[in-house]
């Protein structure tokens, strides 16, 4: 019956590879020897039929336990990761009579949890970047914004200066003309009224200094207000981009939050495999 058995296995297990189309290697042990061996095609253990199981193997462990066993062979031990799983063979009353073993190659896991995680690493660093530039922009914006409202108090300050200088003008207006006034009336007065003529000389002269001033410092005031003009309608087309960045940087921070959580998933799930 045990013969049976072990030949029933040695029929399908030659088979199992190409069945399954992966690249696993099988050897089938009795109690005590290794009774057939099927290297796969990147995984050679060096099992040789006829040789005797060594005490603290997996095959000799599942033979004397009578339960599966599983484990993850690193690459340094024989050039690449594996699964080894070994079953219990058993003939029809349950008895132990050997063990099959089967070592699946690790190395495309490997390499995918490598790649995955190199991948969410460097996803992280890219979010990271993006969100430094995120808050970047909203710091331009935030700037650009206070420069719009201080070129918008400047504007104001230039008209409260218009109206000073409108004042100030008015003002050398009335003197000039008190001044005319004041001069016709001394030449009335005749000898009496040269000093009176001399003090109206002079507050028309003063009258046509300050009106003269106040033209010179209209003109300054319109360039002023034409570069502040300028000013403006430059901020306001940064304004207007920096808006967009600010809502741009935003929408891929949120796709970049989420690519670097898939990634991480799919990090994790390569583990598991």
């Amino acid at each position: 019956m045990e013969d049976k058995t072990f030949q029933s296995f040695l029929e399908v297990v030659p088979s199992l590879k190409e069945m399954l189309d992966e690249d696993i290697g099988v050897v089938v042990a009795d109690k005590t020897n290794i009774i057939f061996y099927l290297p796969g095609d990147t995984i050679n253990l060096n099992h040789k039929v006829g040789d005797k199981l060594l005490v603290g193997e997996p095959l000799y462990k599942t033979i004397k336990s009578g339960k599966k066993h599983s484990s993850i062979v690193s690459k340094e031990i024989y050039g690449i990761p594996f699964k080894a799983v070994t079953y219990p063979i058993k003939d029809s009353k349950e008895m132990i009579i050997g063990a099959v073993g089967i070592s699946k190659s690790l190395k495309d896991n490997f390499e995918v949890e490598e790649a995955s995680e190199n991948l969410f690493v460097s996803l992280q660093q890219t979010n990271a970047s993006v969100t430094e530039i995120c808050n970047g922009s909203q710091n331009l914006f935030a700037s650009i914004e206070k420069i719009v409202e201080s070129s918008k108090r400047a504007e104001e300050k230039l008209k409260e200066s218009y109206q000073i200088l409108d004042l100030i003008q008015n003002v050398a207006r009335q003197s000039n003309l008190l001044g005319l006034n004041a001069a016709i009336e001394s030449a009335r007065a005749g000898e009496y009224g040269k000093g009176f003529s001399v003090v109206a000389s002079e507050m028309r002269r003063l009258a046509q200094l300050t009106g003269q001033s106040s033209k010179n410092v209209s003109k300054i005031l319109i360039d002023m207000n034409n570069s502040i003009e300028d000013i403006k309608k430059f901020v306001n087309q940064v304004h207007t981009i920096s808006e967009s960045q600010v809502a741009e940087t935003e929408e891929i921070t949120a796709v970049m939050e989420k690519i670097t959580l898939d990634s991480q998933r799919l990090a994790d799930s390569a583990k598991i495999i």
